[in-house]
């Protein structure tokens, strides 16, 4: 038992916080992954850090299991998902989408781009008497501005330009919001 309370508390939790979520798991920072490493190193990680196997240890020794534990969860869970990986390498860049602080948080849509979601949120108005076929239409045409934007976001990426990749994945979002509207209009007809 003595060993398998030592692997949970091998690092300082102090450093343990300090790990981005590709060095928690063993991948290399990207946002192109190996999966099976992902699942891999997932597992591995869940199986050592597990809270169960340190049960019997000493308060300090099963706090840190848990919090591991959570953390390789919390990691696993964001860069399994292509657009929260894209998301969180960006914030690892130094942007926070979810802030609107001038210097570090999302940038702004250009106004072109919220001129247009207006136009399209009057289109989608118009549509919902027009039946499911012509919803339908529209969400193909969104849906695929939406893989458009992402792979550019992606690009931006691979490029190391996070600023662009920023703004692609703002305008990700909006387009992602209106494609939920527009489902919304489907799965709910003749309502405004």
């Amino acid at each position: 038992m003595a060993a398998e309370s030592q692997s949970a508390s091998e690092l300082d939790p102090g450093l343990e916080g300090a790990l981005d979520h590709f060095a928690r798991l063993g991948l290399e920072r990207g946002w192109r992954i190996d999966r099976d490493a992902l699942e891999d190193n997932y597992l591995a990680r869940s199986r050592s850090d597990h809270p169960d196997r340190h049960a019997g240890a000493d308060a300090r020794t099963r706090r840190v299991a848990l919090e591991r534990s959570a953390a390789n969860n919390e990691a696993y869970r964001v860069l399994r998902d292509p657009v929260r990986r894209a998301e969180y390498l960006v914030k690892l860049g130094g942007i926070d989408l979810d802030s609107s602080d001038p210097q570090t948080g999302a940038p702004h849509p250009e106004q072109s781009f919220l001129i247009e979601m207006i136009e399209r949120r009057d289109r989608l108005e118009e549509l919902t008497t027009g039946g499911e076929d012509a919803l339908a239409e529209l969400r193909d045409e969104v849906d695929e501005e939406l893989d458009a934007v992402f792979a550019t976001a992606v690009d931006a990426l691979d490029g190391g330009d996070t600023q662009a990749a920023a703004a692609a994945l703002v305008q990700r979002r909006y387009l992602q919001r209106f494609l939920d509207e527009i489902d919304a209009a489907i799965d709910s007809p003749n309502q405004p």
